[in-house]
């Protein structure tokens, strides 16, 4: 069901990467100063800001095709969900474990989810991954 095709890094252009980095980079620092500038229910909010996804969306959108930048909007609906259930996890295990373990607990719960959750889309028929 799933195949990793590693020739398409070959396709990869440092600037593409260069973007991402700047624009995660940016929208982190704005979320750690409006916390500090405000509450940090706010600042968490901006947290979850899906930097890397729009620009890779854009990039995708602008470099390649809008069905190819579809596609990955549909990936990115996916990983949305498993980050709200990694989220959820953390803030539930916080508390009773220690910071590291409850970190990796959530991790584990957001990979579950998105595995999870990509297998029962393309099951359903809404993902269609590419075909080889």
């Amino acid at each position: 069901m799933v195949k990793l095709d590693f020739s398409e890094l070959k396709k990869a252009r440092v600037r593409d990467y260069a973007i991402r980095f700047l624009f995660g980079g940016a929208v982190s620092v704005f979320a750690t100063l409006l916390a500090q500038w405000t509450t940090e229910r706010i600042g968490g909010i901006f947290t979850a800001f899906p930097a890397i996804l729009l620009a890779s969306l854009t990039i995708i959108g602008t470099s390649e095709t809008r069905k190819a930048a579809d596609a990955d909007a549909q990936g990115g609906i996916l990983g949305a969900v498993a980050l709200v259930v990694a989220a959820i996890v953390l803030a539930v295990t916080l508390g009773l474990l220690a910071g590291a373990l409850s970190l990796a607990l959530s991790l584990a719960a957001w990979l579950a989810c998105s595995i999870g959750l990509y297998i029962l889309s393309v099951k359903a028929g809404w993902l269609h991954p590419k075909s080889q």
